[in-house]
């Protein structure tokens, strides 16, 4: 379902803790298809886009990389490099922990970036 540039920010503000960097001037008014690349994956913007995506997630941001997104019309979301790696992490704990006989804990130190 559809959702506006918006409500996808605050989607993913709600689920990482933090507030993303949000760059949706030249984007569609309701983004459908999305491309995510965890922690410093900004410099994939570029591919994600050739696949039509309407909006582009990763953690970092750099100058070209708000252009790339104004230049090809996309949202672009930079929602901190940690903060997007920690959902894979998990996932391989809980597969891990399922799968192995190995004691796992996942320890989540704060992290800004």
């Amino acid at each position: 379902m559809p959702v506006p540039g918006l409500e996808l920010a605050s989607w993913i503000e709600a689920r990482l803790g933090r507030k993303p960097l949000w760059c949706g001037d030249t984007g569609p008014e309701k983004v459908q298809r999305v491309a995510w690349c965890t922690g410093g994956g900004q410099s994939f913007i570029d591919s994600a886009a050739r696949f039509g995506v309407d909006a582009f997630i990763t953690g970092e941001v750099s100058e070209q990389t708000i252009h790339s997104a104004r230049e090809q019309g996309l949202h672009f979301y930079a929602a901190g490099h940690h903060a997007t790696e920690r959902g894979g992490i998990r996932a391989l704990s809980e597969w891990l922990t399922e799968n192995t006989s190995l004691d796992v804990t996942f320890i989540d130190i704060p992290n800004p970036a």
